[in-house]
């Protein structure tokens, strides 16, 4: 019983590890030569850091939710402050996939709220 009980905590312990190591860098690196190593950050992650006021001139929190319901805030504006910031590549600003996720992403932060 003892033994059982031993392997489940060192086994929660090693989720627990993986799972912060994986929250700690919310960006999925795709390090191209052709991109000159911009990294390309997931349309979930673009969201959730324009939402906690990473990127400049866009506003964070509640204040992040205000202005997308306005439409201040959209899809476009949170990639281009990624691309201002060196985060991003500016080809995601014509990747029609790339927006239409952010998007989705933007709406269910919305309807989540």
């Amino acid at each position: 019983m003892k033994r059982i009980i031993l392997s489940s905590l060192a086994v929660i312990l090693m989720s627990a590890v993986n799972i912060s190591s994986a929250v700690a860098n919310p960006t999925a690196y795709n390090q191209n030569s052709d991109r000159h190593n911009i990294t390309t950050i997931q349309p979930f992650n673009l969201v959730h850091l324009g939402y906690q006021g990473y990127f400049k001139n866009i506003p964070s929190n509640g204040a992040f939710i205000s202005g997308v319901k306005s439409g201040r805030i959209n899809a476009k504006t949170l990639i281009e402050s990624a691309i201002a910031q060196g985060r991003l590549a500016p080809e995601s600003l014509n990747n029609r996939g790339y927006i239409n996720s952010v998007n989705n992403q933007l709406q269910f932060l919305l309807n989540t709220n």
